[in-house]
């Protein structure tokens, strides 16, 4: 499965993951405690199989080839069989529509009656500081030193991080007139005005501290070697993204799978996936115009088979690190663009849309073919945004942020 198609749920990375997460049907459990006992559904049990195993069957066993050199066991181009599918994943549709509602309601956090507020991001970084130190003293270890997080890597702080949380929980002004800021698909964050209490600093600490527990999680996977891109270089490789900025600021995350070597990025150990999932996730959040502006995600999924997508990582890792993108970090997505969908991810899509207010549908672009150079230039402002190696587009940017770290 593939951790960063779908791995932006909804308006937080929402829309994409809800697929992605749906086709799991995502639980910190194995499929064996989710189903009932007397359940007909196969599951990967068998000590001497993984369910990696058994997709690769399903691949040797298939019909139509998928992106990577995989195949597919058969083709999914029903609701009834989209649904029908995930048996063979060890999982139920019931179950994955309570994960993915589950999902939703985690992305954009909740505003609580008895919240503290803060009318300035000055005032609301004392406020969160104070929050952070009392958390400190009930703390036993050294999670809330931020020990494991790549800051060296970005010139940042720990205070930069608590800005990223503030920014991220600030509330919209409805009245805000986005169009007249930015006119890119999507728009920019909403202006965070002084006549409102904006900036809800308890929602912040409730997503840091959310941010603290997934972190010592997976702590001993972040350790020996540190954090740091000379370490998930290796890993960074073998998959294609871009990084930039668009004419509006906003931070653009560009995915290619068309162009990701899958038989490497499969074939890696989970831990190094992992890290360099934690590595970007901080990249991207640590971003300042990403957390002023926003963050627009464009996928390009390439046609790719439902199997070679599903078995890209293996579960726990695709759990785990899914949850850290959708309801931990502190982004929000202007804009999802997924271009070259294959049929299984329409059909999808076309199922959890029902559950998707019209707010965030309105935040994913459909790339129709043969539209793809007009489409992309109207999401990031033209020809000199768009990476020249991402695809045929007409592409003139020669470098991005990650080139920052490749060529140092």
């Amino acid at each position: 499965m593939n951790l960063l198609s779908y791995h932006l749920a909804l308006v937080l990375f929402q829309i994409q993951a809800c697929i992605h997460i749906a086709a799991k049907g995502y639980s910190a459990v194995t499929a064996s405690e989710v189903l009932p006992a007397d359940s007909m559904i196969t599951t990967c049990t068998d000590a001497s199989r993984t369910c990696d195993d058994s997709a690769t069957d399903a691949d040797t066993d298939s019909k139509s080839p998928g992106v990577g050199g995989g195949q597919e066991q058969f083709n999914v181009d029903s609701p009834w069989q989209f649904m029908q599918a995930f048996t063979s994943l060890g999982t139920n549709w019931n179950h994955v529509i309570q994960e993915y509602i589950s999902v939703v309601k985690a992305a954009d956090g909740v505003d609580l009656q008895g919240d503290v507020y803060a009318q300035n991001m000055e005032d609301g970084l004392i406020s969160l500081q104070t929050m952070v130190h009392n958390a400190k003293l009930g703390s036993n270890d050294d999670d809330w030193a931020f020990s494991r997080a790549p800051l060296a890597d970005f010139g940042k702080t720990v205070d930069d991080v608590l800005l990223a949380f503030l920014r991220w929980s600030v509330v919209d002004n409805k009245a805000s007139q986005d169009d007249q800021i930015c006119k890119l698909i999507g728009g920019v964050n909403t202006v965070q005005t002084m006549d409102t209490h904006g900036i809800n600093v308890s929602k912040a600490f409730r997503r840091l501290t959310s941010y603290i527990h997934w972190m010592q999680s997976v702590s001993t996977d972040l350790v020996d070697p540190p954090l740091a891109y000379e370490s998930i270089s290796p890993s960074l490789s073998t998959f294609h993204i871009h990084a930039t900025h668009d004419s509006c600021n906003r931070l653009v995350w560009w995915v290619n799978l068309g162009k990701t070597d899958m038989p490497a990025f499969k074939s890696q150990s989970p831990r190094d996936t992992t890290r360099m999932f934690v590595w970007l996730a901080h990249l991207l959040f640590l971003d300042e115009r990403a957390q002023q502006n926003g963050l627009v995600v464009i996928d390009d999924m390439a046609e790719i088979g439902f199997w070679t997508y599903m078995t890209m990582l293996p579960l726990h890792v695709g759990i785990s690190v899914d949850r850290f993108l959708i309801s931990v970090t502190p982004l929000k997505a202007k804009n999802v663009v997924l271009m070259h969908l294959p049929r299984w991810a329409e059909i999808g899509y076309g199922l959890l849309s029902w559950f998707l207010t019209a707010k965030m549908k309105s935040r994913v672009t459909i790339v129709s073919k043969s539209e793809e150079i007009e489409t992309l230039e109207k999401i990031v402002g033209g020809a000199s945004f768009i990476p020249r190696d991402f695809g045929d587009w007409n592409g003139v940017l020669e470098s991005d942020i990650v080139d920052q770290y490749r060529n140092s």
